[in-house]
């Protein structure tokens, strides 16, 4: 009877330490489940607050669509935009943001924040120095900075090595690499204060691949922009400026830089008003680039466009459709 005992024990043991280790598994699932959704819960809280907070964001071209997309998103989210632009006066694009604004004025959804239109060159110190001159004259009493600056100028020109110019390299140096140097020193200043920080629009990690269609030299000037971003990160943390990057993976190297888009839809029809749009990024990649601005503590690097369907981004409405009118007619922009 004594030997049944033992053999029967000796067969006991294996299966209560096979359920022990199912039980500490189970029990190390639910922590993890439960620490996940702390940190999303607070991650979201965080961003709830900072959207009630309006805040100074600097555009530094909305001459492109997409820079044109961010200021009237950031302006619906609350935030007063400094929107760059070559020519603030009789550009297409300060016309659109212009009509835009007024159009709002008297909408049942008004602009909860503010658009400033300023001329900026990021390929000129000097129209550098008088945009942040401009900045400051427009400074509240006691306002020390602002809270971000998001660099979306950049140019691009498409084409073989053997068939490119120079100038078109020199051009795309001077903006694209000298011109992401240039922001940083120029407005930096701006952001200490705050402990803001500077965004960049990095190379996407699929950009190799488009180097056969002509993306050569372009695909050379963003490897160089990221390495920037990398040191200047370096540079600046210890007075707190966070220097982050926004993966462009999934949008074309066009869409980044390329202006308002007109519709030809209604061309035959005369007298119909040109319809402009600047929709760029999807509704998630928007709530990527609050997350960049707002997170209390931000990633090095956000992917604008999920590739996961598991990712699940908050709503954001920043659908621009801007319209020009005829001769002498009143200029407007309408939201879709």
């Amino acid at each position: 009877i004594k030997w049944k005992w033992l053999k029967c024990n000796d067969i006991m043991e294996p299966m209560t330490a096979l359920v022990l280790a199912f039980q500490i598994f189970a029990l190390f699932s639910i922590a993890g489940a439960l620490i996940i959704y702390l940190i999303c819960k607070v991650r979201d809280d965080n961003a709830e607050v900072a959207e009630t907070q309006p805040s100074t964001v600097l555009v530094t071209s909305a001459d492109t669509a997409l820079g044109l997309q961010l200021c009237t998103h950031l302006a619906n989210k609350g935030c007063r935009v400094f929107a760059g632009m070559r020519d603030a006066q009789d550009s297409l694009p300060a016309k659109l943001l212009n009509g835009w604004l007024k159009m709002r004025e008297y909408s049942e959804e008004p602009v909860r924040g503010a658009i400033i239109p300023m001329q900026l060159d990021v390929t000129r110190e000097d129209v550098l120095r008088e945009a942040t001159s401009a900045m400051g004259a427009h400074m509240n009493a006691g306002e020390r900075g602002i809270a971000a600056v998001i660099n979306t100028s950049g140019s691009l020109f498409r084409g073989r090595v053997e068939a490119q110019e120079g100038q078109q390299w020199e051009h795309m140096l001077k903006t694209n690499i000298m011109g992401s140097l240039r922001v940083a020193k120029a407005f930096v200043g701006f952001l200490r204060p705050t402990r803001g920080r500077l965004v960049y629009l990095g190379a996407g990690t699929s950009a190799a691949q488009e180097s056969e269609a002509g993306l050569v030299a372009f695909n050379a000037t963003r490897a160089a922009v990221e390495k920037c971003v990398e040191e200047l990160r370096k540079e600046l943390q210890p007075y707190g400026v966070r220097v982050v990057s926004l993966d462009t993976s999934g949008l074309t190297a066009e869409a980044l830089y390329k202006a308002p888009v007109p519709h030809t839809a209604d061309a035959e029809t005369e007298g119909t008003p040109t319809q402009y749009t600047a929709d760029v990024l999807s509704a998630s990649a928007l709530h990527v680039i609050e997350r960049a601005l707002w997170d209390v503590v931000p990633l090095e690097r956000y992917q604008l466009v999920q590739n996961s369907k598991l990712n699940f981004m908050l709503p954001c409405r920043s659908s621009l459709r801007m319209t020009k009118l005829g001769e002498g007619a009143r200029r407007g922009v309408q939201r879709v």
